[in-house]
């Protein structure tokens, strides 16, 4: 047997994350609840008035789908992933909201015969080798606005055992969107310096701490360190400089 494709590699680790221990990690991390803020501030500036579908891609276990779905309340919510495991745990966790459900199949196929309002995609296009036909996929499934997120400058090692194939450079997503006609509504470049580059760079040290994370249960000591590291995300650290991008895009002819 050969080598493994970071293609299998993506399987292999996100497998070990989706289960219901993962999701109630998410609901206590420090990075997650971070993620959370800064997606709540771009979603105020999507126009909540004519947005009845919404398609969240890569949803995995489905949390910032659930967000999406508390913000747009009147809007149907899909989340879409690979993984019938992450979308069996994702639909029965979240089952009480009505207007959300999950999904196995992918939108960016020309086969699939259906338009969003707004189409979402978070961390998940450093996992794709062809990123601009998977993003070109996002946009002819979407009628409306869009919203992604990936990581941005220095990659460090320990993100290959992750699955990623890249880090992008700053303006990228913009760019590209750009020449597929879209403007920009509102980004963020967020984590300077205590995402980025303090957390990153103890993360690459302590690797294999960081991957054990699904399978154990956060004692009190570590949700004492996570609330100490959210205030630091979210009252110390820029969102004008850092690693995490994160961004609204409408189409010009709205």
């Amino acid at each position: 047997m050969g080598p493994m494709s970071i293609e299998d590699t993506n399987k292999e680790f996100f497998s070990d994350f989706w289960n219901e221990n993962m999701i109630h990690y998410l609901d206590q991390s420090a990075g997650a609840r971070w993620f959370e803020y800064l997606l709540s501030l771009i979603l105020e500036e999507i126009p909540k008035n004519g947005i009845l579908s919404i398609a969240d891609v890569g949803c995995g276990l489905g949390k910032k789908t659930s967000q999406l779905a508390k913000a747009f309340p009147n809007s149907e919510v899909t989340g879409f992933d690979f993984s019938d495991s992450a979308i069996e745990v994702a639909s029965s966790h979240y089952s009480k909201i009505r207007n959300l459900r999950f999904r196995n199949a992918d939108i960016t196929k020309k086969s699939y015969d259906a338009s969003f309002d707004l189409v979402s995609a978070f961390d998940v296009l450093e996992h794709i080798n062809d990123w601009e036909t998977m993003l070109d996929g996002l946009i002819q499934a979407n009628s409306r606005y869009l919203v992604v997120s990936v990581p941005v400058g220095r990659m460090r090692s320990y993100e290959v055992n992750i699955g990623h194939f890249r880090n992008f450079q700053r303006n990228q997503i913009e760019n590209f969107l750009k020449s597929r006609g879209y403007t920009t509504i509102k980004t963020f470049y967020a984590g300077f310096p205590f995402y980025s580059p303090i957390l990153r760079d103890l993360t690459n040290i302590f690797f294999k701490k960081y991957s054990e994370t699904p399978q154990s249960v956060m004692s009190p000591l570590a949700k004492r360190g996570h609330d100490l590291w959210f205030i630091l995300f979210r009252y110390l650290s820029s969102k004008r400089h850092g690693d995490i991008f994160i961004g609204a895009f409408a189409k010009k002819d709205l």
